[in-house]
């Protein structure tokens, strides 16, 4: 094996994990956003900590008949603690915000942009449907987690270490008491808690089961209506869904308990508060100022509890999201080397020295090897799944070969960097995506920069100015999802437009005329000729007239190249490509 396919080819072993520790690193980015979200949750907790203090304090300086002055300095304080935290439940609200939705957004970018990198084998294990749930369902319960985290953990946590302190100085054996029972309760919830987050993946990977059914059924809507498969597309639809249903119970079923201990923990906190502090109190050593304190102070940590609780249900719902995220995180198996080369986009070479590919375990192609000097048209033909298309996807790096070695320009194709690469080549498959967009939109690619006669000049090339009369706002129509407006002809002509406005070195059309008649194909061959012999052309194709004027003409099979010459030359050698002509021209006969 080459030691570019042993580089580049290489399993990535240090992908990213999709855990706390991740999600911490799109945190730690939003640092103004953080240290605020840290500075009003202290703020908050010591504020809402305070005002119980001074009630109970209040009440103890009447019952004592303490001087109004006194009275009126602790009510300015309760005021002013009151002002404190309504200050403080903004800022944390604002600055929350900022955070968890900028960390969305990242998170968001970063998965988008990885899947951008990642070759099609990933994308044939993973349906659409399902990585849009991914996207977007799992990546929405990271983003609440990270809202209600920020937004109250900081002042719960610090209004519960100021209630410690503030009760331990009013009484402390009433304190440690009611502390203990509140952390063994709490122990106990953790502990429940942890038994959560692979019921709730399953639940999540209901849902991305879901969302691929809907989107088949939305992509395939015509096919379903031609053979009447609507029933069973929607009786698969709602076994699926039920399916959903039975794991959203069944996780809720054990989800509430832990989500009501809180209130359990409040409840046993306040009994055993009641029964040693109401002793206490009439025993003399708590005020009665002081046993409002602590009846208070249990309600607010009641409160805050709760709020723990449910921020640790979140990470626990969360913990499955971001294990079915991890996967999207998978670095891509080919990707730019180091010290990468831009590739001059000019006419230029190309040449495949002893190419094999395998794929998943079976060999695709057999030691390829042929040079294609600059400028030249050559023709691909061969039987169906003989390895044409993958020979073409190698060009731009779609797969790398798995021994043996792709160069353009006398250099192997995996020293350049892959845009300037990619960029150097226009390929127009058989089968056209269009995006749901106007159809100028389609032909320039986001290429805005290309003059308007250059389009328009690629729109007569490829004879897709034949039909614009027809269409109901010419350029500016919208082609629907994946071109549904359009038939499979323009759809091609779209794509050969796309095509010839890049001005790319290298074209490849892969039986690019299949869905076009045979008279409009015959008018954009003729146009394309000047198109193709300004630079280096393939051409995949099973009509022998799409092929026949090619510089050279090569003949695949099982993987190998078996033939290789001018149209004249292979049907003086009575080969593969002659038995071709022959059923093509006998096709001809009987058709007419």
């Amino acid at each position: 094996m080459s030691s570019h396919a042993t580089r580049i080819n290489a399993p990535a072993d240090n992908a990213p994990q999709a855990n706390l520790r991740w999600v911490l690193t799109f945190v730690r980015r939003q640092r103004r956003a953080f240290i605020g979200c840290i500075v009003f949750g202290i703020l908050g907790g010591l504020s809402l900590a305070m005002e119980p203090f001074l009630i109970g304090a209040i009440i103890d300086h009447v019952g004592n008949g303490a001087d109004m002055t006194v009275i009126g300095q602790d009510v300015l304080l309760l005021i002013t603690f009151g002002i404190l935290t309504v200050i403080a439940f903004f800022g944390q609200r604002y600055y929350s915000g900022e955070l968890s939705y900028s960390v969305n957004y990242n998170i968001r970018r970063t998965i988008f942009d990885n899947l951008l990198t990642l070759d099609q084998s990933f994308f044939s294990h993973f349906p659409t449907g399902d990585l849009i749930s991914r996207m977007y369902s799992d990546v929405d319960m990271v983003w609440r987690m990270v809202v209600l985290a920020s937004l109250r953990f900081f002042s719960a946590f610090t209004g519960l270490i100021f209630i410690f302190v503030l009760l331990t100085s009013v009484n402390i054996p009433l304190t440690v008491v009611a502390f203990i029972v509140l952390m063994v309760s709490t122990a106990f919830q953790v502990a429940a808690g942890l038994s959560l987050a692979p019921k709730f993946e399953k639940v999540q990977e209901q849902a991305g089961v879901l969302a691929a059914l809907v989107q088949d059924a939305a992509s395939g809507i015509q096919t379903l209506k031609t053979f009447g498969r609507e029933s069973g597309a929607a009786r698969n639809f709602a076994e699926a869904n039920e399916e959903y249903r039975k794991r959203w119970i069944y996780f809720k079923r054990r989800n509430e308990p832990v989500g009501m201990l809180p209130n359990m923990i409040s409840q046993l906190t306040m009994g055993v508060v009641v029964l040693f502090g109401g002793i206490q109190t009439v025993n003399g050593n708590l005020t009665i100022g002081n046993f409002a304190q602590f009846l208070i102070y249990l309600g607010m940590i009641s409160n805050l509890l709760l709020q723990l609780g449910t921020i640790y249900q979140r990470y626990q719902q969360s913990r499955g999201a971001l294990v079915r995220l991890t996967p999207l995180l998978v670095h891509a198996r080919i990707y730019d080397p180091p010290a990468a080369v831009a590739l001059d986009k000019a006419v230029t070479s190309i040449e495949f020295k002893d190419v094999h590919l395998s794929l998943d375990d079976t060999e695709l192609l057999r030691g390829v090897s042929l040079k294609i000097p600059a400028g030249q048209v050559i023709a691909f033909v061969g039987p169906t799944g003989c390895g044409k298309t993958l020979l073409a996807n190698l060009l731009a790096r779609v797969n790398d070969p798995t021994t043996g070695a792709v160069l353009i320009s006398g250099r192997d194709i995996r020293d350049y960097d892959l845009e300037s690469l990619r960029e150097a080549i226009a390929y127009v498959p058989q089968s056209t995506f269009l995006f749901s967009q106007t159809l100028e939109d389609n032909i320039r690619m986001g290429l805005e920069n290309i003059p308007e006669d250059e389009v328009n000049e690629a729109v007569t090339i490829s004879r897709l100015s034949n039909d614009l009369s027809q269409l109901p706002q010419g350029m500016e129509t919208l082609v629907g999802e994946k071109g549904v407006m359009l038939s499979g002809g323009q759809k091609q002509r779209v794509a050969i437009a796309r095509a010839i406005v890049r001005d790319p070195a290298i074209l490849v059309l892969d039986d690019a005329l299949s869905s076009v008649d045979t008279h409009t194909a015959a008018d954009i061959l003729d146009d394309l000729r000047a198109v193709l012999r300004s630079r280096t052309s393939l051409i995949i194709a099973h009509r022998i007239a799409t092929v026949k004027d090619a510089d050279r003409i090569v003949v695949l099979d099982h993987g190998q190249v078996v033939e290789d010459g001018t149209h004249e030359e292979l049907i003086k050698q009575g080969g593969l490509y002659s038995r071709m002509v022959d059923r093509e021209l006998v096709g001809e006969s009987v058709s007419q």
